[in-house]
């Protein structure tokens, strides 16, 4: 097959359907995703007539996962638009071929993506299949961890505050090697220790309503977990990895598990690492919005309707996701960017002119406040002394142009 170099596409830019088979996603694709993934069973109800019967049935769960489903699509539509516009053939043309690629990266995550291609999809004939077969690759990796593995799929999604240029999977590294790279461990004093004292105080001042209020920052969705709770210092802007529904399938996988169980075996699973998974849900629903705070779900709720966050941010779960003793959780992965957080909150990165005029000079925020009084006392003393010349030409005017008849 002769290769054409993938040119990106934004996301917001694909205005036109795509013909491609790829493009066109059904509840049975939804279904066969699922099944994929994370081995769902559906009840009779759900196969034949469209309605769950059984409360056990993981069909229940389909309106909550929703929002997942849809970056999904998204991500598949632009890989077909792209086709459309700039190939005439494709390394796949159904979404059973990227679930068979979900289910070999499950089975054996040690694969490297060298070894994942030519099993798959053979020996590439030139440069552009194998950049394509890269991106194929990519979108099953996305589907099955939410973390991008290729640089096209990360350009054709929407940030607002993302890395552009994020890793890749290599040729000749294994897959869970990669993924584990992602997300080192980093064991920070006061979020990586047990509900420590620093804990509780770091936590009661890093919640959404005190970040806008006190810190002036703001929030933005992201559908990559390896930039969940990434601070942008210049533009204030954290962003917040809102799919909570698919963590929470994540942890349903886990739950019940005997032992600690290590990324290869979890990855076996169709999961992420369960530590992994419980920091990101509960720094969502525990510290940056907590639910049991009417302010922050009022905040939440906005950021659903303005920045489209997932709904499911809003639904706490436990008894179906937790074990008894994960009632507060140790933040290994994320304790240094919720630490980072709480630093921009107790020094603020200057973003005004005054605030950097002040930095450079060396007065810090601490002297931001006298140097904005004395400009205000200087701009009254000038209108001052304007007013006083303008009153002293005036009585000038009067006795060089007397008015007649006046004494």
């Amino acid at each position: 097959m002769a290769g054409i170099s993938i040119t990106a596409i934004p996301l917001q830019a694909l205005h036109t359907p795509s013909t491609s088979s790829l493009a066109k996603t059904t509840d049975e694709n939804r279904d066969g995703l699922y099944r994929a993934l994370w081995g769902w069973k559906f009840c009779d109800g759900c196969s034949f007539a469209g309605i769950c019967t059984l409360v056990t049935c993981p069909g229940n769960r389909l309106p909550s996962l929703g929002r997942y489903f849809g970056h999904y699509k998204e991500l598949v539509c632009s890989y077909s638009h792209d086709l459309e516009h700039h190939r005439r053939d494709a390394v796949v043309s159904s979404h059973d071929e990227i679930f068979e690629l979900i289910r070999i990266i499950k089975k054996n995550p040690n694969i490297t993506r060298g070894a994942l291609a030519k099993q798959v999809f053979g020996s590439p004939s030139n440069m552009g299949i194998e950049s394509e077969q890269e991106h194929v690759i990519g979108l099953a990796v996305k589907a099955l961890t939410m973390v991008y593995s290729t640089h096209w799929l990360n350009q054709n999604a929407e940030h607002d505050n993302g890395d552009l240029v994020s890793p890749s999977w290599l040729k000749d590294v294994p897959f869970y090697a990669f993924f584990e790279g992602l997300f080192p461990m980093i064991d920070h004093p006061g979020f990586g220790e047990d509900a420590s004292a620093s804990f509780w105080e770091m936590k009661r001042n890093i919640t959404g309503s005190k970040l806008i209020r006190k810190g002036g920052l703001s929030f933005a969705p992201t559908a990559d977990l390896s930039n969940h709770l990434k601070l942008n210092r210049n533009t204030g802007v954290i962003e917040i990895f809102h799919h909570t529904a698919f963590l929470k399938e994540n942890l349903r996988i886990t739950r019940s598990m005997e032992g600690p169980m290590g990324v290869e075996e979890s990855l076996r699973l169709g999961a992420l690492p369960r530590q992994l998974a419980l920091e990101a849900l509960d720094s969502v629903q525990k510290i940056i919005f907590p639910l049991s705070d009417p302010s922050a779900v009022t905040l939440l709720q906005r950021l659903v309707v303005e920045k489209g966050f997932d709904e499911d941010c809003l639904r706490f779960e436990a008894s179906a996701i937790r074990e008894p003793h994960e009632t507060n959780t140790r933040y290994l992965y994320f304790g240094a960017r919720l630490a980072d957080i709480y630093d921009e909150l107790e020094n603020p990165t200057p973003r005004g002119l005054i605030s950097r005029w002040a930095k450079r000079k060396g007065a810090g925020h601490a002297n931001i406040a006298t140097i904005v009084a004395v400009a205000i006392a200087l701009i009254f003393g000038l209108v001052t002394l304007g007013l006083g010349g303008f009153q002293a030409w005036i009585s000038w005017q009067q006795w060089k142009h007397p008015i007649e008849g006046s004494p």
